[in-house]
């Protein structure tokens, strides 16, 4: 491992006891003894809120709205055809080069951006997908977390955390990172054989039922396999999940049993991939000279979202005089492409032409109002055209309900604020505080709330009643 590497996952550790830290005065029961009765729900919520905050503190996870909309739009197909009883689930991306991907507590799924770029097809990321939801549904997580003993919840959350995302290291967190955690990370997350097949089982039925080739889940174990002959060390995926030749070959004869039928992809998945090479490259004029050496290998009929992917680039290093072109171009071939109109917006707006940006992401909103990303990125461009009521109207009439994204919280605060409604936007932050488990920054926000000049009596009350809440939440 470069030191490069073992720098950054040593400050991933630091970010992560610290977490543990900040959020240790939310008052969680202890997994006292093996014998102690499963999570309840309103625990196992709570502990999947400080698994995903502890994940958010070491920034990694991608808060784009294209993104974070593909994934859960995906990751609820799944969860559709696994028939989970009305479980939440909760599908998030993380900038990471490691091949992994990870269930955590609460229907938290986490997916590596490597292992969404370098999959063949949307099919294998599918069939990971549907492995760890099914590992949440079969309860093989809760009857690993249920082994350990002695760990508060808060502390157990920043455990899970490490392990999911490897940058585990029993000898770096002296007091919270105790013995018995270390104890813990053995069994934590490591799935048995039994485990990974039933994961393989159901989830390729899981597959199926929803319209994906069953195969993709045995040719992505075959890659994995690939993988470690040729650079002679296992894939992150693999420390988690033991892979065995007969494991392969038990998953490749029950796909051949499968019945034939039309299998449904869904065509952004390219752009999907093109979209994470940009956000997660360390140089984007190295990326723009790699993309152009591709583009000149890809038959013109299939590199539209090859190039989507160096129009990006090209903005990213800052030469968007360069990917304006290419992106007229490809708007005007294919003006229906959401991924290809949001970028051409985007373009318009960064190069201050702002009439023909707003003018279409008008239309796009007109087509699809409860789009996500559509309403996102068009209040966003309102804000930087300073008209900011205009978009704390269209985010008024949004709940933008996508778990765990904080992004149209900030952007409705922002919006709020700039609209003279400042109380507004300190309660805004503080909802968003308060979600994120950070209950006494939430309590700041509110305190500025109540010190805003003319408040009604009413707002008053009702801030009072916020502050109340926190303040026994926090007490237990």
């Amino acid at each position: 491992m470069s030191v490069l590497k073992c720098l950054n996952r040593l400050l991933l550790s630091i970010a992560l006891l610290y977490t543990q830290m900040v959020y240790a005065d939310i008052p969680l029961p202890t997994m006292a003894n093996n014998n102690a009765p499963t999570l309840s729900d309103l625990q196992e919520a709570q502990l999947g809120k400080q698994f995903f905050q502890s994940i958010k503190a070491t920034g990694q996870v991608i808060d784009d709205p294209l993104t974070t909309q593909y994934i859960n739009t995906l990751g609820n197909r799944l969860v559709k055809a696994a028939k989970t009883n009305g479980q939440t689930f909760h599908f998030f991306v993380l900038a990471s080069p490691d091949i992994n991907a990870f269930a955590g507590p609460g229907g938290y799924v986490g997916i590596n951006s490597a292992l969404i770029i370098q999959s063949k097809n949307e099919s294998e990321v599918a069939a990971v997908l549907a492995h760890e939801v099914t590992h949440v549904t079969q309860g093989h997580l809760a009857r690993s977390i249920e082994k350990v003993k002695g760990v508060e919840l808060s502390a157990l959350a920043g455990l899970l955390a490490s392990i999911a995302i490897g940058v585990y290291n029993p000898n770096a967190g002296a007091g919270a990172m105790s013995a018995t955690m270390a104890g813990a990370q053995a069994s934590i997350l490591h799935f048995t054989r039994e485990n990974e097949e039933e994961a393989d089982n159901i989830g390729m039925q899981v597959l199926y039922d929803a319209d994906f080739d069953p195969k993709s889940m045995p040719d992505f174990l075959e890659t994995l396999q690939r993988s470690e002959r040729l650079y002679g060390t296992p894939p992150e995926f693999l420390s988690t999940h033991p892979l065995t030749s007969n494991r392969i070959a038990d998953s490749q004869s029950r796909a051949s049993h499968f019945s034939p039928k039309a299998y449904r992809e869904d065509e952004g998945f390219a752009f999907l991939q093109n979209r994470l090479r940009v956000q997660t490259t360390k140089n984007s004029h190295t990326l723009v000279v790699q993309y152009e050496k591709e583009l000149t290998r890809t038959p013109a009929n299939q590199r539209e979202a090859e190039e989507y992917g160096y129009a990006n680039a090209l903005k990213s290093a800052g030469l968007s005089d360069k990917a304006l072109p290419i992106l007229n171009r490809l708007h005007e071939q294919d003006p229906a492409n959401l991924w290809i109109s949001i970028a051409w917006c985007r373009a318009y707006a960064t190069n201050n032409q702002f009439k023909d940006a707003l003018d279409t992401f008008a239309k796009l909103y007109a087509a699809d109002e409860n789009n996500y990303a559509i309403v996102y990125y068009y209040a966003y461009t309102l804000m930087e055209n300073n008209q900011p009521k205009r978009a704390l109207d269209l985010l008024r009439q949004h709940q933008l309900d996508v778990p765990d994204d904080p992004i149209p919280y900030e952007l409705l605060s922002q919006a709020q604020g700039k609209s003279g409604f400042i109380s507004d936007a300190y309660q805004t932050r503080a909802a968003y505080l308060v979600s994120m488990g950070a209950p006494r920054q939430a309590l700041d926000q509110l305190k500025m709330a109540m010190a805003v000049p003319n408040n009604s009596a009413i707002n008053k009350a009702k801030i009072q009643a916020q502050m109340d809440e926190i303040q026994a939440s926090m007490k237990g």
